[in-house]
């Protein structure tokens, strides 16, 4: 993460080096040198803006619908037998994951089917 004071920094140049590529890119009658320098400034000040840009992180809520009657059971690792916190689940490929905190065994998570 970038710092407020890097981010103020890095405003400043950007807005320097906007207001001098559009004073290089104005300049085209001197030669058209001047409006490719000018349009490097302004790709420059706009990457610079783009690279301390905070980024949020994405939420993704999945809800489920029961139909039948609900029964809890308590996860087991399948290799030790500890109790895990289906909580803690990772999705990788599309399917939940958990990792045993005891033996450090990772299993996918799997239900019943209600049929």
């Amino acid at each position: 993460m970038v710092s407020r004071a890097a981010k103020i920094l890095v405003y400043l140049v950007s807005a320097v080096l906007v207001f001098f590529g559009l004073v290089f890119m104005i300049s085209i009658n001197l030669g058209i040198s001047y409006f490719l320098v000018g349009l490097v400034l302004i790709i420059v000040a706009g990457v610079s803006l783009f690279a301390v840009k905070d980024r949020k992180p994405i939420e993704i809520k999945q809800t489920v619908t029961v139909t039948g009657p609900v029964k809890a059971v308590a996860v087991r690792c399948p290799n030790c037998g500890a109790l895990v916190d289906p909580l803690k689940a990772q999705v990788i490929d599309d399917k939940p994951y958990v990792t045993c905190e005891h033996c450090g065994n990772k299993f996918e998570l799997s239900e019943e089917p209600t049929w």
